[in-house]
C-alpha cells in the first residue's frame, strides 16, 4: 500500500468542501488569536465557546484510520489542521516544489516564523518526497534545519525537496525554503521505508 493509499479517507466530495472551508476558518482564528490585544471579553467568550465545541467533539473522535484530519487527499497538507498549507506544485519521485504562506499563528517573533515551524514544514515536504520516492510508507530518521535568513510570515514563500542519495531503505533528502532569491532556511533528512509487515504504530529501528 502506497503513502496517499494510507493516508487518503474516502470523504464525498461536498464532505471534503465543507472541512477545507473548516480549516480555512480554523487557520484564520488562529491567526486573528496569535495578534489578539489583552481583550479580556473576547478571551472570556472564546474560552467558553471553545469548551462547548470540545465537549461537542469529544462526542466524535475516532482511531488513526478513521480520523478526518490528514487524510483529505484532496486538500493541500491533506487537510492537516496542524501544518501551514503547502500548495504542492510539481512533484515526481526526485523532487517536490511547492508554495507556502506562514500565518501570524507560527510567528516566533519579530515578524518572522518560529524556528520549529519551519522544521515541521521540512518534515512534512521532505517526507512527502520520501514516500514518493520509496513508493511507499517512510518514517522520520532525523531531521537537520540551517537557518540562512529570517523566514517572513504573511508572504509567499517556495518550498522544493530533492532525493539525495539512497541506501538500501535509507532515504536521504535535502530541501529549501526561499523568499526570492534568498534562501530562508535549509533541511536534510534521513527517512526508513517502512517494511511490509510494520505499520503506522510500530517504530523503526533500522
Amino acid at each position: 500500500m502506497s503513502w496517499e493509499e494510507m493516508f487518503k479517507g474516502d470523504f464525498a466530495a461536498d464532505d471534503v468542501r465543507a472541512y477545507g472551508e473548516l480549516i480555512d476558518n480554523l487557520h484564520g482564528v488562529q491567526n486573528a488569536l496569535a495578534a489578539l490585544s489583552m481583550d479580556r471579553e473576547a478571551i472570556d467568550d472564546l474560552s467558553a465557546d471553545l469548551a462547548r465545541w470540545r465537549e461537542r467533539l469529544e462526542k466524535s473522535t475516532t482511531d488513526e484510520q478513521h480520523q478526518v484530519n490528514g487524510r483529505v487527499a484532496e486538500l493541500p497538507v491533506r487537510g492537516h489542521a496542524m501544518l501551514p498549507d503547502l500548495h504542492v506544485t510539481s512533484r515526481t519521485t526526485e523532487r517536490v516544489e511547492g508554495t507556502v504562506r506562514f500565518g501570524r499563528w507560527f510567528m516566533g517573533g519579530g515578524m518572522a516564523v518560529h524556528g520549529g515551524a519551519v522544521s515541521l514544514l521540512f518534515d512534512e515536504v521532505l517526507g512527502i518526497l520520501a514516500s514518493l520516492a520509496a513508493g511507499g510508507i517512510t518514517r522520520t530518521a532525523y531531521l537537520h534545519t540551517d537557518y540562512r535568513a529570517l523566514t517572513p510570515i504573511d508572504t509567499e514563500l517556495q518550498a522544493a525537496a530533492w532525493i539525495d542519495r539512497v541506501e538500501g531503505r535509507k532515504w536521504f533528502v535535502r530541501g529549501e525554503i526561499r523568499h526570492g532569491d534568498t534562501v530562508c532556511a535549509e533541511g536534510e533528512g534521513l527517512f526508513l521505508r517502512l517494511l511490509p509487515e510494520q505499520g503506522l504504530g510500530k517504530r523503526t529501528t533500522d
